[in-house]
């Protein structure tokens, strides 16, 4: 929809207030169908971006639920020090469609460069899986359409989209040298220092990588030392009923994730995500934490034995999945 801007400097006040609502009217219209559009496109099967049999699989030198949304999300370390996160996890954290956002991120350049497969346990067994660069994540939360989200994440998602673009804002006046506040800018000639500043940053970025290569190989010297400290803390942690293990929070991740399955089984028009997060937020309150790795060593037998009874409830049959030891911090060919 588009207007002459040149009557409007000759028409009063009353009649620019018109032309503005109805500018304004006109874009929103455009909005709302592009946006519709969008969604069609995401709801509508596509091959899109890097096909799945181009990425390599590739087997974590270490594995561990973390709480993310209320929701427990699987993270894995590559043997380069990369964390990453399970994207079907973080969906299902956010209740968003799955193949819809694995669309989003294979069609996105820049999100692409994140995204890995990885061999993980799952209550199936070992299977391969989508993640996606830690580093990565946020600019993919600042994607996301918070108005297709559940309630529960909505607000607070709100919230820190808008603080990303404060932070993103704030760093780029200070690689700019523009005050932190567009109002603040008295000549929008100063604007010119965007272009300049953006060249230094690409040559600076290109010394940056190199160094980071050398960083990363002083990181793998100290690596088997970091992780030995942790070991051992994680020991003492146990001895003192601390908390549960990390091979207990794989297995307990594993079994909600098996009892989550049950239930959309059961009840077919239960999404995936409806169904993890009743499961977890099921455990929460029975063992009154805010995240299920605060579950004491003491509950660890009990919370196995519920999940168990919960499944043998829902399905009339035992859980077969044994307990597996201790994920292997190191990769079978290091």
């Amino acid at each position: 929809m588009r207007f002459s801007v040149y009557p409007l400097f000759f028409t009063g006040r009353q009649r620019l207030d018109t032309h503005v609502r109805v500018w304004y009217a006109g874009c929103r219209h455009i909005d709302d169908k592009q946006e519709d559009e969008q969604q069609m496109a995401d709801d509508t099967p596509q091959q899109a971006g890097t096909p799945e049999e181009d990425i390599p699989i590739l087997t974590p030198v270490e594995q561990l639920p973390i709480t993310f949304f209320d929701h427990a999300v699987l993270a894995v370390r590559r043997d380069n020090g990369s964390i990453y996160l399970a994207i079907r996890d973080l969906n299902d954290a956010t209740g968003l469609q799955h193949s819809s956002q694995m669309r989003r991120i294979r069609t996105h350049p820049v999100l692409r460069e994140g995204l890995a497969r990885f061999r993980v346990e799952t209550a199936g067994g070992s299977q391969a899986q989508d993640f996606l660069e830690l580093e990565r994540v946020p600019t993919w939360l600042l994607m996301i359409n918070t108005a297709r989200t559940t309630d529960a994440v909505r607000e607070r998602l709100a919230y820190f989209q808008r603080y990303i673009i404060r932070e993103v804002y704030a760093a780029f006046s200070r690689l700019t040298g523009l005050p932190e506040a567009s109002h603040q800018i008295e000549d929008l000639d100063e604007l010119r220092r965007m272009d300049t500043a953006l060249t230094e940053l690409a040559d600076r970025q290109q010394s940056l990588e190199t160094s980071q290569d050398k960083a990363r190989q002083a990181w793998r010297d100290l690596t088997d030392q970091i992780r030995s400290i942790v070991g051992r803390v994680a020991e003492l942690e146990q001895q003192v009923g601390r908390s549960i293990t990390r091979r207990q929070r794989g297995y307990i991740y594993q079994m909600v994730q098996a009892w989550a399955e049950a239930k959309v089984a059961q009840e077919p028009r239960l999404s995936r995500a409806a169904a993890t997060q009743a499961c977890w937020a099921t455990i929460k309150r029975r063992y009154q934490v805010a995240r299920y790795e605060d579950i004491s060593a003491k509950q660890y037998d009990d919370c196995v034995r519920f999940v168990r009874d919960a499944y043998r409830k829902l399905t009339g049959s035992d859980l077969d999945l044994p307990e597996q030891s201790e994920l292997p911090l190191e990769s079978p060919d290091a």
